[in-house]
Order: structure tokens, then C-alpha cells, then sequence
């Protein structure tokens, strides 16, 4: 592989978790200003659902479609994998600090090697021990830090990274027959729609609550062009460049990007043990990565 193939997806696979990493940022902007989970998300990815079909029907005819059934299934994964997913995790934090929610998301990888250990009888190589103490540990240490008064935004947190763990257990296996643009063409639209579903079937207390302010439209857009369709396109140029296995190590720096933004934009206080916690975390994270990544190659996650 040419160098600078490796150094273009590098850069493209940064790009990506950057964007990703914007979100949480947008999302609590716009609960200050009245709004709520359901009323961010639904535009959100309503936005990137027509971007990114429309990119898929201009530049990725030669994809072709795929069968009926790939295609339902993975709508009903955007549906509601994705939308319980990421719903979830976005209520979370108009309670929690960004910084911390997104450490204790990422023990979704370890739950992925549990299921895949039930289920599908891959028994785990004992190299994976190290990576799997120091992500549990540092897990935990983040969880410590979480006000008493916010458990339920734990567990919220935690429900999500355990939904994740199966949704992207069945996603690499649906992935693998279609092409990638139009994997996520499909994936969004069903995203769309399951928050549409949501918003018009919720309690008035669970309600939609869209933001009244321009500046917030804005950001929302911002959501849906920087935060969800460019780290899409950003993933796919990237993949076209280098393996898949080297695309999930570098993608375990997410949420560095993540906890700074956080710090940044949120003035959130990352404390000694906080720290400790996310150091831990990203290192068993970038441990847990290298390791699969030698001795197999990798399917590629999507964040939310």
C-alpha cells in the first residue's frame, strides 16, 4: 500500500471521528435553548438521510441495489438500532458530561467479543485479557466520577453501548452485501423514520420539543452535514484507502475527540481521575484493537 494512500485515510478516518465528535457539542447547545433529544436528533438525521441519498443516486450508481431483504433489514437496523441507540446516549448527556457519557459507551467493543463468544462460540484469545482489564477498569474509575443523582443517565448510557454491541454484530454481516454508500443511504433513511415513528407515537411528556431559535437551526444542520453526512463520506473514502483493521484502530481515538470537545466548547473539568478513567479506557480500547486487528481484519463500526 502506497504511503500516501495510508496517509490520506489516516486523515480521512481523523476527519470522520471529528465530526462524529461535534455532535454532543451541537446537542447541548440546543438543550439550552429549549430543546430536547427527540427534537435535535429527528432533523438531524431526517437532513442527512436526503444528503446522503442523494450523494448515493449522483456518485454510486455502480453500486447497484441489493436484494429486498438485505435492504428491509437494513432499514430496520437504522430503524431501531440506530435510533435506540443514539436516542438513548442524547438523552444521557443533557444529564452527564459529554466527556464522561462517551467513556462509558465505549465498553461497547467488549460486549461485542461477549456475543460473539455466546453466540457464535469465538472463544476469546487470552491477549485479550490485558485490553479488556484496562477498559473495564477505566470504565468503572468514569463511572465513579458520575454525580450520585444520575444514575438513571448511566444506565441510559450503558443501555445504549449494549444495544450497539448487538445492532453492529448484526450490521457487519448485512454490510457485506451492498456497497457502503448505499448501506448508509438506507441506514439513515431508517433512522429518519424511526425518529419520525418515535415523535409522533410519544406521551406528551416524551414529546419532540424543537429548538424556536435560528442560531439552533443552524447548528442542526450543522449536525447533519458536519456531524453526520461529511464522517459518512469521510469513513468511505477512508476505506478505500486502507484495511478495515487499521481504519478501527485509529477510529479508538474517538473518544479523545470527543473529551475535548467537551472541555472546549462545553467547559467541561476533566479531573485527575477522569483522566485516569479516559486513559484507561482509549488504551484498552487501542490494545483491544491491535490485537484483533492481528489476528483478523475488522468490520467497520458507525457512530452515532
Amino acid at each position: 500500500m502506497a504511503t500516501n494512500q495510508k496517509l490520506s485515510g489516516t486523515l480521512f478516518v481523523m476527519a470522520s471521528s471529528m465530526g462524529f465528535a461535534v455532535v454532543p457539542t451541537i446537542t447541548r447547545t440546543a438543550y439550552d435553548e429549549g430543546g430536547n433529544a427527540l427534537g435535535v436528533m429527528t432533523p438531524r438525521f431526517a437532513i442527512a438521510a436526503l444528503l446522503i441519498t442523494a450523494i448515493r443516486l449522483l456518485f454510486g450508481k455502480k453500486e447497484g441495489w441489493p436484494d429486498a431483504k438485505s435492504m428491509i433489514a437494513m432499514f430496520f437496523i437504522g430503524a431501531i438500532g440506530v435510533t435506540a441507540v443514539s436516542l438513548l446516549y442524547f438523552i444521557a448527556i443533557g444529564q452527564i458530561d459529554s466527556s464522561l457519557a462517551i467513556v462509558l459507551w465505549y465498553a461497547y467493543p467488549v460486549l461485542v467479543l461477549l456475543i460473539a463468544w455466546v453466540f457464535e462460540k469465538k472463544r476469546p484469545s487470552a491477549t485479550i485479557v490485558v485490553p479488556l482489564i484496562l477498559t473495564l477498569t477505566g470504565i468503572a474509575i468514569s463511572a465513579g466520577q458520575v454525580k450520585g443523582g444520575n444514575t438513571t443517565a448511566i444506565v441510559l448510557v450503558v443501555s445504549s453501548s449494549m444495544i450497539f454491541a448487538v445492532y453492529i454484530t448484526v450490521l457487519s454481516k448485512v454490510t457485506q452485501k451492498m456497497g457502503l454508500l448505499t448501506g448508509a443511504s438506507i441506514l439513515n433513511m431508517g433512522t429518519a423514520t424511526g425518529y419520525t415513528v418515535v415523535g409522533v407515537f410519544s406521551t406528551s411528556a416524551f414529546a419532540p420539543v424543537f429548538p424556536t431559535t435560528p442560531k439552533v437551526w443552524l447548528l442542526i444542520i450543522a449536525a447533519a452535514v458536519v456531524g453526520t453526512t461529511l464522517p459518512f463520506l469521510c469513513s468511505l473514502a477512508a476505506l478505500h484507502r486502507i484495511p478495515t483493521g487499521m481504519y478501527s484502530v485509529i477510529t479508538t481515538l474517538e473518544p479523545v475527540w470527543h473529551i475535548i470537545m467537551g472541555v472546549i466548547f462545553l467547559g467541561e473539568v476533566m479531573t485527575d481521575n477522569r483522566i485516569v478513567g479516559a486513559s484507561l479506557t482509549v488504551g484498552g480500547l487501542l490494545l483491544f484493537s491491535a490485537f484483533e486487528v492481528r489476528n483478523k481484519d475488522t468490520s467497520t463500526p458507525v457512530t452515532i
